[in-house]
């Protein structure tokens, strides 16, 4: 299938409001007409989500900064790379110090091997010059690839974004004199950018908020040193639209041409991080969840891929130091029922409840099936949703190949009232119980299904909540592919 890139008239329009000076007003209304007439490409039959497989494993703690160490201070966004003698680097920006300013600058650590804990702390590495014209504190968010012989360091001084270049990975030096690279103006707080060299050219992901309202944007370069205009790829949706609702975009390449944006929304033990697949690097969702693949209870996450497999680092929960664990990515894309065969649906059995029908085709925004037909005990076509409804709803019985699936689910959370049942089909024995996650977003859980593969089941839905929000939304079960974990 061809992927569909930002049209051109977009693009022209984006340079045009940059030349004026105008553009995040511009980009703002312009970026709510594409999110209302324009979806991503439909979705290869074939899906992938992203797996976290713990323990994780601490890397950095809170460090000593000397005369600018405060109790408050916390590290937050980081890189993490190899320098030029093997050693990995980890350079953190920590905030709330007694720097002065905006409070932060970047600490180091140095690790013999990716998979070792507790790196060893070596220090402040860099910290604002003013003089370059740079705010005090306001450096953000550094991170590195290596081009042409040297380690290139991107990072944002709190209104714009800069580099800085070092030949063995360790020793940085501003390139050029601290000449900016790109802003989206002054009081946006362009932040966090990251590097991806895709499609032959380099793509800076980077987020800032005109008008308080959270944009992930990319820009485009031959040589990393002259950018494209900007483009909003990514706003909105459920994952919000306020100011820190694009925090720290980290994108990533798993095949040739699937990509994964991991967005960032909250920190600390309450830390989400929302997920989106596309085709497209330059397209992960204007107001748009078409391309929704996981919610993680993380927070500034770092992907790295060595020696053939892919790591995932990420804040500690109580934002005290940095930790890593083994990331897979597993294929799914079998579906276990065909909902929109006619012949299929009559097979399901309304037990109990007064919904018109078990199955409903309803284009209600926000739920994003992935066929025609799905399951929803509040949707009525034509109208509002209707949660004072209840239902039981049985499956006809099948079998499970493989040892884990993906169940789509959404709706109120109230594990007593709203759940789906995976049942013995011979004698009713529960195997595994699944409750929506208090959201109208249709979103894959990983079911474990290992004590189940291979026998004869059936799934019942359950709807027993009148309350507001009282309803459960299924758009079928997808097992494993044939595809090898990465």
């Amino acid at each position: 299938m061809k992927s569909r890139f930002t049209p051109f008239w977009f693009d022209g329009h984006c340079k045009a409001a940059d030349r004026q000076g105008r553009n995040s007003a511009f980009l703002k209304r312009l970026v709510l007409l594409l999110g209302a007439v324009w979806t991503l490409p439909a979705a290869a039959e074939e899906f992938w989500i992203p797996v976290i497989e713990e323990p994780w494993r601490q890397i950095a703690g809170n460090p000593d900064l000397g005369e600018y160490t405060d109790e408050k201070q916390q590290p937050v966004d980081f890189a993490l790379w190899q320098a030029a003698d093997g050693t990995w680097q980890l350079w953190s920006c920590i905030r709330f110090t007694k720097l002065g300013g905006h409070t932060r600058l970047f600490y180091r650590w140095e690790g013999k091997h990716l998979t070792d804990s507790n790196w060893a702390p070596m220090g402040i590495a860099m910290t604002a010059e003013p003089e370059l014209g740079e705010p005090l504190g306001g450096l953000q968010a550094p991170h590195v690839v290596r081009y042409k012989g040297k380690y290139w360091m991107i990072y944002g001084d709190w209104d714009n974004i800069r580099m800085a270049v070092s030949r063995n990975g360790k020793d940085f030096k501003r390139y050029d004199k601290g000449r900016i690279l790109f802003t989206e103006g002054p009081r946006v707080n362009n932040r966090d950018p990251m590097l991806l060299f895709t499609r032959g050219k380099w793509h800076c992901y980077y987020t800032a908020f005109p008008d308080e309202r959270g944009y992930v944007y990319c820009r485009t370069s031959d040589n990393l040193l002259q950018w494209s205009a900007p483009v909003i790829v990514s706003f909105g949706g459920t994952a919000g639209s306020g100011p820190y609702s694009c925090e720290c975009p980290h994108v990533v390449e798993i095949l040739p041409g699937r990509y994964f944006l991991f967005r960032t929304q909250y920190y600390g033990p309450g830390a989400q991080t929302t997920v989106y697949e596309s085709q497209n690097p330059l397209l992960f969702g204007i107001d748009n969840d078409a391309g929704f693949r996981a919610r993680l209870n993380i927070c500034a996450p770092e992907i790295v891929f060595h020696q053939g497999r892919y790591y995932i680092a990420a804040l500690n929960p109580n934002l005290d130091g940095i930790r890593i664990a083994r990331l897979y990515w597993k294929s799914f894309g079998k579906p276990v029922f065909d909902f929109d065969n006619p012949q299929h649906r009559r097979l399901w059995t309304l037990l109990d409840g007064d919904l018109d029908s078990v199955f409903t085709d309803s284009r209600r925004y926000g739920l994003y099936p992935k066929t025609r037909y799905y399951i929803s005990t509040a949707e009525k076509v034509g109208s509002a949703p209707d949660d004072a409804r209840t239902a039981d709803i049985e499956s006809p019985p099948f079998t499970l190949e493989s040892p884990e699936c993906i169940v789509w689910l959404s709706g109120g959370q109230d594990p007593q009232r709203l759940y789906l049942v995976f049942l013995d089909a011979q004698n009713g024995q529960e195997y595994l119980r699944l409750t929506p996650k208090g959201q109208d977003l249709l979103e894959p859980i990983l079911a474990d299904c290992r004590l189940f593969a291979g026998k004869s089941v059936k799934i019942r839905i359950a709807d027993h909540s009148s309350d507001p929000f009282g309803r459960i939304t299924f758009g079928g079960i997808y097992e494993r592919t044939p595809q090898q974990d990465r």
